[in-house]
């Protein structure tokens, strides 16, 4: 499926559950859960901030929430503030102190008042999780979210289901955040169905010394000594 007809699948879905919270927009990404696992591949928090604005597998239920969202991803990465807040607290409500004053500005144009990110880790994905961020229109709106947790949340958690059972495959923010290359990738699933190096040295246009690297790569990145145990923590995290 082309990236244009998945993103409108999605909004389409999103929009769907934005109406039935009563909420302005909703945005939707797969994340890692911490970027602590991962600290050695991203090389730091500077280096996590411009992977992080560099995402591509973002959606929104509009392009108003599209470009709010994107704003302020770019931002947030400049100036590094609010960001890990993400990764320490389930609900996230977004402290207005902490959002840059361009992304406050655009937030006013658009008539919205609050952000707030909820997130759920992946079924048999444990370092992997999804995110729902909701844009509201009235602070009040936070309080009343509140109140009314449960049934957000199992709303979103349908969602969630319906975009891990459709979806899962092809989205991966190991992938998105290029923890692991494309290309590992791609060597990952060609193991996964029985491929060997030269079957993938000739498919992939990589000598077999190159296939190796890619190995190397993954076994590191996944923290692995042998080709069965990275098989099984790609899948743990979704990539095969």
């Amino acid at each position: 499926m082309p990236r244009y007809d998945l993103a409108l699948e999605l909004r389409t879905l999103l929009k769907g559950a934005s109406e039935d919270l009563g909420v302005a927009d909703l945005c939707f990404c797969y994340d890692i859960c911490s970027p602590e696992p991962w600290r050695a591949r991203l090389k730091g928090r500077q280096s996590h901030l411009k992977s992080f604005a560099k995402r591509r597998q973002l959606f929104a239920s509009s392009d108003r929430a599209m470009s709010l969202w994107l704003r302020k991803t770019h931002c947030l990465a400049a100036d590094g503030q609010g960001l890990f807040g993400l990764f320490q607290q389930r609900v996230y409500v977004w402290p207005e102190s902490l959002l840059p004053t361009a992304v406050q500005r655009q937030m006013s144009k658009n008539g919205l008042a609050a952000l707030v990110t909820l997130s759920f880790p992946c079924r048999d994905a444990e370092p992997l999780c999804a995110r729902f961020t909701l844009m509201l229109e009235q602070q009040s709106q936070v309080e009343m979210l509140q109140s009314r947790q449960d049934w957000v949340e199992a709303r979103l958690l349908q969602l969630f289901g319906q975009i891990e059972d459709a979806y899962a495959t092809r989205l991966n923010p190991l992938i998105d955040y290029n923890i692991v290359n494309p290309v590992s990738a791609l060597i990952l699933k060609g193991l996964a169905l029985g491929q060997g190096r030269a079957q993938l040295s000739e498919q992939l246009n990589l000598t077999p010394r190159g296939i190796d690297y890619h190995v190397g790569q993954l076994k590191q990145v996944l923290d692995a000594s042998t080709i069965a145990q990275m098989m099984v923590h790609a899948t743990r995290c979704r990539l095969v």
